[in-house]
């Protein structure tokens, strides 16, 4: 993974249009998937699955219904993920959430589902579906699932989760009862009325909860009263069951850790009636699945069908023809949802039959406004058709062209594309409050690429176009060929080296910045504005840069005032007029998606602490990935991470303390033999502090000294009162006093995972519990074992000290000066 501080479409319309995200460009089509595409053409039925989170969705039943039955099929997912944790590495937040929804997009590719969100913002676990529905908002909440519910018009709704409260948690069953409220909600006219410009209501027929009750309480339920769906059917055109086609689609979500072993063999789905009209045949009972409820779409449907009887795996462009005659036949029929869609897979169809392959590679991977960049449009005909390009647009920038397409034969158009001036910089459209319905972006994955070319194209007499984006392709010395997304750049980008800035006392301290071209020349000044008590010396630092991505450090002294406070550093840039707000540049590369990249402000957090330190050297054992070891460096320490190699036979006692990062108990599997070393290590006077680990996959489930168990219990509320149930320990009082102002400003949650069923020589220091429930003591507990000291916490420091929080900080500093207490 590469970190800076610098699939199937949403709706396939008239033209094909490649997914935003930029992957590799839309392939053509194998022979199996071609068919699978032509035997859709012919089905018109649509389920809409509806959750809350990115993983939460059933792959296998999306995949049943999309490859099987060949329905439209599409998963609403509630939130973007980005309240969760990280598998794969450090981002969280909006960094999360960007790769969650790609993960999604990764898996919808593979089981054939689309995929849509709404606006409601994951921020962290929560137990009651009013605490959800009412930080997510209710109104908001429902009018963004009303919305997709209409744009949709499913005939099928179905739920992952119950929408009877306490059968699992908040977000969970808030989602269930936003989706029952829905169906009902999107037949209503005098619900949202202001979409009805742009959609219709809509009824769906009935909505269906995708059960896991218990096989024995299933057994005493009265037959009929569920449906099954056989979601390990196999199918010898894909040569794969749906739970095999499920597990490649599940194990995209890598941020999650949730790779998966396919089962093979029938495996039953149940699904049990929430609302609407009863089903015992099935799930589209009473539903029209062919071309008959398409008002004069009775050609189009004999078109297709002959053209699917003509099919031939080796020969596919001898459907052609037929293809085409449809399209003809299609643009005569009437206005219709079902007409937009139907026309977006024919195309589709025409494509992969032809053997056209196009893309739009942009000379750099992106630019400024007024900057001008070469684009080489490409295409090929790799099957035997009859294809003529008419024309090439790119940027509204038309070129007439009436080249027939030889067979195998690149046909290549390279045009100057100029950004223009005042275009705002790339980022994800929903970043921040997102579009709101009836805007046509509202639920989408992902907003339009910056820049597309269109091919239009002419077969047998019948127009079409190819619609792809503008992107970028290089060469990955390990991955080979790759792409990303063409971005529009600021002309300067300012990266601080640290986006929360924490002083431990009142001495000055240098802050270095990054000033990058986003095109070149470019030169100005960099103007630092911190809040009200700080001084930057200089506060504005000249620059130029002759070329587009060349970078200067520039360094700053930022003095705190000599009291503890925080607030924001903020950065401007003016360059050839006034100041505005500077923006920096964020790049995500994992190899499962595609590159990410969007520029936030560049800003700091300005935390001056007063803390105090016992013991300077750490080690610090990585797990999933978390940020503490760069938030401990700036206040003094010496932070070493230790490999297994490390921990098997180096002198460990040379630390103050050594961490345990979070989930290292899920992840380094070595730890299972290790662990003897970190007691030892304790033993002899060290001490160990073990962060968050998960209660499935443990690679050992005893890693502490004396047993305790990890258990799921959590505090989800950050402003939960905390009450310190050893008030003299150690933890509480070296060498910082800690008090209830330490919990305050915490952000999200008090802790996750936290211990139970310890053993009486471990001591909990603190207890905090939610409203209305017990408080809990498992999130802190420390035991003494030889001269040492041992710590299991689920306190989310993961979460705190990234963030600022000053008396997270203060604390941690405790457990990690154990050792040194008197």
């Amino acid at each position: 993974m590469i970190r800076t501080s610098l699939p199937l479409n949403a709706f396939l319309m008239a033209t094909l249009t490649a997914s935003p995200a930029c992957a590799q460009p839309e392939p053509v089509r194998d022979a199996a998937a071609l068919q699978v595409l032509l035997d859709k053409l012919q089905v018109l039925g649509t389920v809409l699955y509806v959750a809350a989170h990115p993983d939460d969705e059933n792959t296998a039943a999306l995949a049943a219904f999309s490859q099987g039955a060949k329905v439209r099929a599409a998963y609403l997912s509630m939130t973007r993920g980005g309240g969760g944790q990280n598998l794969i590495g450090p981002e969280l937040g909006d960094g999360l959430a960007l790769i969650r929804t790609q993960e999604l997009l990764a898996a919808r590719h593979l089981d054939g589902a689309e995929q849509y969100f709404t606006r409601c913002n994951d921020f962290g676990f929560s137990k009651t579906p009013e605490e959800t529905l009412s930080v997510w908002g209710h109104d908001a909440a429902l009018a963004d699932v009303v919305w997709i519910v209409r744009k949709l018009r499913p005939d099928v709704i179905l739920t992952r989760f119950s929408p009877t409260i306490g059968t699992t948690h908040g977000h969970h069953t808030a989602s269930a009862m936003l989706a029952l409220e829905a169906f009902r909600a999107a037949a209503d006219p005098k619900a949202f009325p202001e979409q009805l410009d742009r959609v219709r209501p809509w009824q769906a027929r009935r909505i269906l909860w995708n059960s896991f009750r218990p096989q024995a309480e299933r057994d005493a339920m009265k037959p009929g009263s569920f449906l099954t769906l056989d979601v390990g059917a196999y199918d010898p055109v894909l040569g794969k069951s749906f739970t095999e086609l499920a597990a490649e689609s599940r194990s995209m979500h890598r941020s999650q850790g949730f790779g998966a072993v396919p089962s093979r063999g029938s495996r039953l789905e149940y699904f049990e009636p929430l609302a609407g009209e009863p089903a015992k045949a099935g799930f589209f009972e009473g539903v029209d699945l062919t071309w008959g409820r398409v008002v004069g779409g009775e050609e189009v449907r004999g078109l297709l069908a002959r053209a699917r009887a003509a099919y031939r795996p080796e020969r596919p462009s001898e459907t052609l023809g037929l293809l085409l005659k449809a399209k003809a036949a299609l643009e005569k029929v009437p206005a219709d949802p079902w007409v937009e869609v139907k026309r977006g897979e024919l195309v589709e169809a025409i494509r992969c039959a032809a053997g056209l392959w196009a893309e739009a590679i942009a000379g750099r991977p992106g630019a400024s406004p007024g900057e001008e960049v070469p684009v080489t449009a490409t295409l090929v005909a790799r099957g035997s058709g009859d294809v003529t390009v008419k024309g090439l647009q790119l940027d509204g920038t038309s070129v007439a062209l009436d080249r027939k397409l030889a067979p195998n034969e690149p046909l290549a158009e390279t045009r100057s594309l100029r950004i223009p001036a005042g275009m705002p910089p790339s980022r994800p459209a929903w970043l921040g409050a997102g579009a709101a319905p009836p805007s046509p972006l509202a639920g989408l994955p992902e907003g339009p690429a910056a820049f597309q070319a269109t091919f239009r194209l002419e077969a047998g007499g019948v127009p079409f176009d190819l619609r792809v984006p503008v992107q970028y392709r290089f060469r990955d010395p390990v991955l080979g060929e790759r792409y990303q997304a063409f971005t529009v750049a600021p002309p300067v980008l300012v990266n601080l080296a640290d986006p929360v800035q924490i002083l431990p006392d009142a001495a000055p301290r240098s802050v270095t910045l990054d000033v990058a071209a986003g095109r070149g020349p470019v030169s100005g000044v960099v103007r630092l504005l911190p809040p009200a008590g700080w001084k930057a010396d200089p506060a504005e630092i000249p620059f130029a840069l002759d070329r587009a991505g060349d970078e200067r450090k520039v360094v700053t002294t930022l003095t705190p005032p000599s009291s503890p406070g925080s607030g924001s550093l903020e950065v401007a840039v003016a360059v050839e007029g006034p100041a505005q707000p500077a923006l920096s540049r964020v790049r995500i590369d994992y190899p499962h998606i595609p590159i990410q990249t969007y520029f936030p402000a560049a800003r700091a957090r300005l935390v001056r602490l007063d803390l105090k330190r016992g013991g300077s050297r750490i080690g610090y054992v990585m797990g999933s990935g978390d940020e503490i070891p760069r938030t401990l460096r700036p206040l003094g320490y010496q932070v070493d991470l230790l490999s297994d190699e490390d921990l098997a036979g180096g002198a460990l006692d040379a630390y103050d303390a050594i961490v345990v990062g979070i989930r290292a108990f899920n992840t380094r599997p070595r730890l299972a033999q290790l662990k003897g070393r970190l007691l030892d290590y304790v033993a002899r006077g060290g001490t160990e502090v073990v962060l968050y680990a998960v209660d499935q996959g443990l690679v050992t489930p005893d890693f502490g000294p004396y047993p305790f168990k990890v258990s799921r219990d959590r505090v989800t509320e950050e402003t939960a009162p905390v009450t310190f149930l050893a008030p003299a320990s150690p933890v509480l009082n070296w060498p910082n006093r800690i008090t209830a102002a330490d919990f305050e400003g915490w952000v999200q949650e008090r802790g996750l995972y936290y211990a139970r069923d310890w053993d009486p020589r471990y001591q909990a220091v603190l207890a905090s519990g939610d409203a209305g429930e017990k408080p809990l003591a498992g999130g802190l507990i420390v035991a003494n074992h030889g001269k040492g000291h041992f710590v299991y916490t689920g306190l989310a420091f993961f979460r705190q000290l990234p963030d600022g929080v000053p008396g997270a900080y203060r604390l941690f500093a405790n457990l990690l000066a154990l050792k040194t207490a008197p």
